[in-house]
């Protein structure tokens, strides 16, 4: 979906251009989504900014205002870092543009295809008021609503307009975000900030857009989001003005400082479960405050953060490979000594931006959806309610999670059943997402199923797939602790609910292809019956009763109730084999289907209509 910004220009022209609408005038803060108070909210977007070539004077790039005088956007849409460019206000009526340069050590140039690229600017001739935009630090959950606001020359007079956008899958530092392609973002929209849906809105990061067809005059672009983490890691200098909670609180990584791994062996097994070579759900480990593998430990979460692991030495060139974690491959890590299981949940809730400071309904909202997010708890026995938190672990592990789980001291990680319970409702969790997938392919497939013969979705299978899940997790304790006996029978019964899910995907597989199949045939024959009937038209054959009676019997056949291939390939080729042998020529050739154009007569058929 595409809408214009919200202005605060009185006379502000709305106008239709390529499927996205845009706004003459001031942009307000161009979030979209049903938010109507667009007046009230105008003035908390002047902090957006339109790049231009000092030279063109085309639009090359959008950014941010920071502390009324930095402007943050893309390394790429510069050129070069001695390159000044000019920066306009179009949100700030009356401001002036101004040229801005590259400040000393904050000049970052794509690194490869999903590295780098940030820069920050120094205004020459700041605009008044001291605009800085909303900086936050928060998980992009997959399938979450954001917007995209961004300046382009491809539209009218260059201005703003917002592409609302889903959150995809996250690929190293960068995160995919998803649009119709009808609205995919033009040349100048990278270096423009990514919304949240919020009110007042926050930036959740800047937008890359990479360009598929560059030699184009309008070329396509996939559209990514550099995290304001991400850029925290790169430009330190941006995080006064960067707020939410940190993904690791410095506390957890005090001991990190080294940044040397002093046990190799476990420096790996971390780093392959953070990669996802060990694919494990839930990793508990049992850790001593001060030793050597707890500092290892800290080590592992500090690299695998994107904002700490710009504070750590420069391990990847001295440490083994297959000690250091991917950067970004941990989302967020929650010290529980302490803490009550509320506690924790808001301050997960609060990451995920939520803004939900009431446990109750945090937790809520967190058990709505799929939270396919990779998190760290550390000191878990030491929690103000170690039951009652690992009840709450195992809700993250069925809506997505993958957990690493660490125990202070000896002796002190759970026992095995209650290993085992997590990863079953990890399994769970990932069962009930393929049940849900089927369930939107069954619901496209309604419409064949009702109009095709043959076509026969496995919709009496998946409701009772879904009926045996839900009595599985009835049979857990409703105070989230497995009841007793589950975990021995769980493993079994969830064994048996993936072998036929996995058949009910192939089912479903298989009737989808005989949908296509189905409406092709269908197609065709009404594309040879149509011809026919033309032919038969121009032939003067139009008031041949008997002919007409044949031909009504395949257009039934055609268009009323469930189109049976057979049944209705029958009834068009009586039809053929009628007119052809009315105009007296011979009977159709079934092998090259007589193409009536061959006779002079209807040609290629049209297009179904």
């Amino acid at each position: 979906m595409a809408s214009p910004c919200p202005s605060t220009n009185r006379h502000r022209e709305v106008t239709e251009r390529s499927g996205s609408r845009v706004c003459c005038g001031p942009m307000g803060d161009g979030v979209t989504g049903g938010i109507s108070d667009t007046t009230s909210r105008a003035a908390r977007g002047a902090w957006r900014v339109r790049v231009r070539s000092r030279g063109s004077r085309r639009v090359i790039g959008s950014g941010v205002l920071l502390g009324g005088d930095t402007v943050l956007t893309c390394a790429h849409v510069l050129g070069s870092r001695v390159s000044p460019v000019t920066v306009d206000f179009p949100e700030i009526e009356g401001a002036e543009s101004s040229t801005a340069t590259v400040i000393d050590g904050c000049w970052v140039p794509p690194q490869g295809e999903d590295r780098g690229d940030v820069a920050l600017l120094r205004l020459h001739r700041p605009p008044p008021g001291r605009h800085s935009a909303p900086l936050l630090r928060a998980v992009a959950v997959r399938g979450t609503r954001v917007d995209l606001c961004g300046y382009a020359d491809s539209l009218r007079g260059a201005l703003g307009v917002a592409l609302t956008a889903t959150v995809n899958l996250s690929f190293g530092e960068r995160v995919q975000l998803d649009l119709p392609p009808s609205h995919l973002p033009r040349r100048g929209f990278s270096g423009g900030p990514v919304l949240d849906m919020d009110d007042p809105p926050s930036v959740l990061g800047i937008t890359v857009a990479r360009y598929l067809n560059a030699s184009e005059p309008e070329p396509l672009a996939m559209a990514h989001m550099i995290p304001v983490e991400t850029i925290a890691r790169y430009l330190p200098g941006v995080r006064p003005w960067v707020g939410g909670l940190p993904a690791v609180q410095r506390s957890l990584t005090a001991s990190a400082s080294s940044g040397r791994a002093t046990d190799f062996g476990y420096a790996e097994r971390l780093a392959a479960w953070f990669g996802g070579r060990n694919p494990a759900p839930v990793y508990v480990t049992e850790v001593e405050r001060g030793s050597g593998r707890d500092r290892t430990l800290q080590r592992a979460l500090a690299l695998a953060d994107r904002e700490l692991s710009v504070d750590a030495p420069a391990v990847l060139s001295t440490d083994p490979a297959g000690t250091v974690p991917p950067v970004g491959s941990l989302d967020l890590a929650v010290g529980a000594r302490g803490a009550t299981a509320d506690e924790v949940v808001v301050q997960v809730a609060e990451r995920m931006n939520l803004k939900e400071p009431d446990p109750a309904r945090a937790r809520k909202r967190l058990r709505a959806g799929r939270v396919p997010l990779t998190v760290a708890v550390l000191g878990v026995n030491e929690s103000a309610e170690p039951d009652r938190l690992l009840g709450l672990c195992g809700e993250f592990a069925e809506r997505g999670c993958r957990l690493l789980l660490v125990f202070h001291g000896r002796n002190t990680r759970v026992d095995q059943a209650t290993e085992e319970d997590l990863a079953l409702r990890h399994r769970m969790g990932a069962l009930a997402e393929r049940l849900d997938a089927l369930d939107g392919r069954l619901r496209r497939l309604a419409p064949a199923k009702a109009r095709l013969a043959g076509v026969e979705p496995p919709d009496d299978a998946v409701t009772d797939l879904h009926m045996n899940l839900s009595l599985l997790r009835h049979a857990h304790g409703a105070d989230g602790s497995p009841a007793t006996g589950w975990t021995r029978t769980a493993q079994d019964r969830l064994d048996r609910l993936d072998r036929r899910t996995r058949r009910a995907e192939r089912d479903t597989a298989a009737a989808e292809e005989a949908a296509r199949r189905g409406y092709e045939r269908r197609t065709e024959l009404r594309g040879e019956l149509r011809a026919y009937r033309q032919m038969a038209v121009r032939h003067g054959r139009i008031e041949d009763v008997e002919l007409d009676g044949v031909y009504r019997a395949a257009h039934e056949a055609l268009y009323r109730g469930r189109f049976a291939a057979e049944s209705a390939a029958e009834a068009v080729a009586g039809y053929v084999d009628a007119v052809r042998h009315a105009l007296g020529w011979p009977p159709q050739d079934r092998a090259g289907h007589g193409e009536p154009g061959a006779h002079g007569g209807a040609g290629e058929p049209e297009g179904e209509r």
